[in-house]
């Protein structure tokens, strides 16, 4: 109900007893800066529901207005503790344990020489275990060769291809996982 805007007669009632939401702000020595925007939206609830319940028109409007308010703030102040904003932060620059060292030193920073041998020493591996006409076609296959172009090449069908690239990537799988 709080996204249907107030009606004309709702909008002139809201900003003659505006006064309200300041009176409330004072009285629980709230910054206006900070909680204007949250006490608000409670304010205006209330102009409605003061409008399209006749229930409460038996109490003063200020009444009605306060009792919307306090929800707004209680409202808001329950989200403060919900869990989501209560999370441990932790930084990377900041060592977690005494005597410890932060995170940042402990995660190795992208070695290109260091990547490229293990590429290196992964493809020595992986020679050793599968037939060398897989290998060439993993070397193919790196240097941008296409199933087509790979299958003209070794005088085998496409799926011939994808059947040993296949096993060799079942193979490389089971070799990372070693």
């Amino acid at each position: 109900m709080s996204d249907i805007p107030l009606t004309p007669e709702q909008r002139l009632f809201a900003a003659e007893n505006h006064d309200l939401v300041y009176a409330f702000l004072n009285d629980k020595h709230l910054p206006e800066n900070d909680f204007y925007d949250v006490i608000i939206f409670g304010y205006l609830d209330a102009v409605r529901r003061y409008f399209t319940n006749p229930r409460l028109q038996q109490y003063s409007f200020g009444t009605v207005a306060w009792g919307g308010m306090q929800g707004a703030l209680a409202n808001y102040r329950r989200s403060l503790h919900r869990q989501k904003r209560t999370a441990t932060v932790i930084s990377i620059h900041v060592p977690r344990y005494d005597n410890g060292l932060p995170l940042e030193e402990t995660i190795e920073s992208p070695d290109e020489l260091m990547r490229q041998l293990e590429t290196r020493l992964l493809l020595h591996d992986l020679a050793g275990r599968v037939s060398r006409q897989q290998m060439d076609m993993v070397r193919l296959r790196g240097s941008g060769y296409s199933d087509r172009d790979i299958a003209r090449k070794h005088n085998v069908s496409m799926d011939q291809v994808r059947k040993l690239l296949n096993e060799v990537r079942l193979t490389l799988k089971a070799l990372c996982y070693e």
